[in-house]
């Protein structure tokens, strides 16, 4: 029965060393064997996944955005970034209400100068509003009273009328007679030679014109016998000539109400030539 016993129990220590050497043996073969795929349940990262886990490694090691996110960032806010609002004193839009016009179209024309003519009858206030930063403002320092056409303002021109146009004109170039005044305007000096053609028949009508050798007008405005004319600007009206609508309109010194042109005292005209800049593209209302 001993004997038994201990056949037993040598068969059972066999068995047991045997199944370890198996298990110890399974688990070599299968140490270089490829991983299986992945289940359903535990998805492949895709390559947008990975650039982003690149990206938040990136930020872990610098935090300061480089210059080329600094741009970019600066490039989407000035075009997501609204225009900004065009501003002006009461005053200016009503006018400009009045004549018409807009805020916008005088940044449409890229003007930054604005000369205002208020019309009473033949009387007038003149004004004068400058631009910058989209903000318009009042230089009261030019304030002053004038004169329009003896017949007052008129949207219907005729040649001779002794009225001024409504509207709004771009401001031309400045004139004198004798000493040449300080303005950022061009400007052109008047002599014996200089005539403004008023003949509505005439090739050069509302023309100026130097000498007579092309002449085929029966009138004229030979501008240095008019004492006014030692200073002014052209008013840029009418520059298509078309036929009998006016011509020769002027902003120049003036005591009393005008064939048709803007005038003022010498002082004031000297002032404005002073502030008025070609460059400002300078425009003038008149209401």
């Amino acid at each position: 029965m001993k004997k038994k016993t201990t056949v037993i129990i040598a068969c059972v220590c066999i068995a047991i060393i045997l199944a370890s050497a198996a298990i110890t043996l399974y688990a070599l073969l299968n140490q270089n064997q490829p991983q299986s795929a992945a289940t359903k349940d535990e998805a492949v990262p895709t390559a947008a996944a990975l650039q982003s886990t690149s990206a938040v490694e990136s930020v872990a090691f610098s935090t300061e955005p480089s210059v080329g996110e600094m741009v970019a960032e600066t490039a989407t806010d000035d075009a997501t970034q609204a225009p900004a609002e065009l501003t002006a004193p009461d005053e200016m839009e009503t006018l400009l209400r009045q004549g018409g016009a807009s805020l916008q179209q005088l940044s449409d024309l890229g003007c930054t100068q604005l000369m205002t003519v208020s019309s009473s009858g033949s009387s007038a206030e003149i004004r004068f509003f400058v631009c910058e930063n989209n903000t318009w403002t009042a230089d009261d320092a030019l304030t002053c009273s004038g004169f329009v056409g003896r017949n007052g303002v008129t949207f219907d021109m005729q040649e001779g009328g002794n009225a001024t146009p409504f509207g709004l004109y771009h401001i031309g170039d400045a004139f004198y007679i004798d000493d040449q005044p300080a303005t950022g305007l061009d400007s052109f000096r008047i002599t014996s030679d200089t005539y403004w053609v008023d003949d509505p028949d005439s090739s050069h009508y509302n023309q100026r014109m130097e000498g007579t050798a092309e002449k085929d007008w029966d009138s004229a405005e030979h501008m240095i016998e008019i004492d006014g004319y030692r200073y002014g600007f052209v008013i840029d009206y009418n520059t298509a000539a078309e036929y009998n609508k006016g011509s020769a309109i002027f902003f120049h010194s003036s005591s009393g109400p005008t064939a048709g042109c803007v005038g003022t005292d010498e002082s004031s005209v000297l002032a404005y030539l002073s502030r008025l800049n070609a460059s400002s593209n300078p425009f003038i209302l008149i209401v």
